[in-house]
């Protein structure tokens, strides 16, 4: 999904535009961000009409959905653009078509959503995304002194100023604090936050081009799940693919507990323990809500930090994995035993960090090195006989599970761009060794 957001927003045609034009883009905005039923209200992008012959289980969720489909670029716009005005979206100016690609943004009741439809190689291939950019009105954040409006469009906003860029950012970060908006981690030069079902990034640079003025650039995104996170965090990420939020925090698992059973009560979730279940080398806690979704966090200690992982699952989703728990639990009691085997996987020479346990090790790569290990892997995967089960492959975070008969391989990454990758392997059925390739 990264990618395609990187490809929206360069697609995406900005225009000059005055602050009185900028806000007009979002005239009946609500008054704060929404929330996660407010947003779901307007519009439910996993419930929203797929093209004709497209798997039911391709990525759909609250704020995105993404999917390969057969057809022509154009057809396959039109068919979003059709589909849009039947829920009573507009469609704003400045979009663009073409047999190549095609791209536009929709607005209703202040929300933004974009449409991005592109040929991916594939005769008579497209790949559809939408994305909800949630009911943000960007002429109306705080802006520092002497912030002028510079080019804006229905999706992002930009503001440029004599001020220096590092007075700009905690400037603006005061501002935005003051506002309600609660931080939500960093990634170089972007400030990210987050109010209710809504996130927020400012990235503040120098623009040689502007006579090396400071550029304050906004945009927003809407999350299908609201995961909140403490104020203090490094390195963390939100992926809305997995539903997930991660950070490092130099908190202690005590004080993460306390901070998530402050901040999830509001919301009617309620912890399953009265301390954290100890699973391998992590500490647990469940959460349950009166939907019945699930909440799991989880913490353990590295290198004199907490890194931490907090997973949401709809009630559907939980029902579905009971189900197959279910059903593999009766396949074994009727299958005949079979002896526990190993399963060899080679680390390359490159990883650091290295912490072996009997069924899992974890390692840290340099940057921009997990993908290539990872199509290593799966190459060798599929040349062993193993069956490729689920790949989320993002820049940032990302999963990758095989199976080949009782025995299964679990790889999840995060990769920030700025700090060490770390990858996790984990085995089920069977022990896991994990030999270092030599240099």
């Amino acid at each position: 999904m990264s990618v395609i957001r990187q490809m929206g927003s360069c697609l995406f045609a900005f225009v000059t535009l005055s602050a009185l034009d900028i806000a007009s883009f979002a005239a009946d905005t609500p008054a704060k961000p929404a929330t996660v039923a407010e947003a779901a209200k307007v519009l439910d992008l996993a419930k929203f009409p797929r093209m004709p012959g497209v798997e039911p289980q391709q990525f759909g969720r609250l704020a995105e959905v993404s999917y390969e489909a057969k057809g022509g670029v154009p057809a396959a716009y039109d068919f979003q653009k059709q589909a849009l005005a039947k829920l009573k979206w507009q469609e704003l100016p400045g979009g663009y078509n073409s047999d190549q690609s095609a791209n536009g943004t929709f607005a209703r009741d202040g929300f933004r959503l974009s449409v991005m439809v592109f040929s991916v190689g594939k005769p008579g291939t497209v790949n559809v995304s939408l994305i909800n950019h949630g009911n943000v009105d960007l002429a109306k954040l705080p802006l520092p002194p002497m912030a002028k409006p510079f080019y804006a469009g229905p999706a992002s906003a930009m503001f440029l100023t004599e001020v220096g860029k590092d007075e700009t950012a905690a400037a603006l970060r005061k501002l935005l604090l003051a506002r309600g908006w609660e931080p939500y981690g960093t990634a170089g030069d972007t400030l990210s936050f987050k109010q209710n079902a809504v996130r927020l990034n400012a990235t503040v640079t120098t623009a040689p081009a502007q006579m090396n003025k400071t550029v304050i650039d906004f945009q927003t995104l809407l999350m299908s799940v609201d995961l909140p996170a403490p104020a203090e965090t490094e390195n963390l990420h939100y992926a809305d693919i997995t539903t997930t939020v991660s950070f490092d925090t130099k908190q202690s698992q005590d004080d993460v507990v306390a901070f998530y059973q402050k901040a999830l009560a509001p919301a009617g979730w309620k912890a399953t323990t009265d301390k954290p279940i100890k699973i391998d080398f992590r500490h647990v806690v469940i959460y349950r809500n009166s939907a019945k979704d699930l909440l799991e966090l989880q913490m353990h200690d590295f290198e004199g930090i907490t890194r931490v992982l907090l997973r949401h699952q709809s009630a559907a989703e939980v029902e579905e994995i009971e189900r197959l728990a279910k059903a593999e639990i009766e396949r074994r009691k009727n299958a005949k035993p079979a002896p526990v085997g190993k399963v060899s996987i080679a680390l390359p020479a490159i990883a650091t960090e290295i912490k072996r346990e009997k069924t899992e090790v974890e390692f840290q790569l340099p940057n921009g090195k997990v993908k290539g290990v990872l199509e290593a892997w799966r190459k060798q995967f599929a040349k062993d006989g193993w069956k490729e089960e689920a790949a989320a492959l993002e820049p940032m975070v990302g999963t990758l599970s095989v199976k080949k008969g009782d025995q299964s391989v679990t790889i999840i990454y995060v990769d920030t761009g700025f700090l060490p990758a770390e990858v996790t392997v984990s085995v089920f059925g069977g022990e896991l060794d994990a030999v270092v390739e030599k240099k």
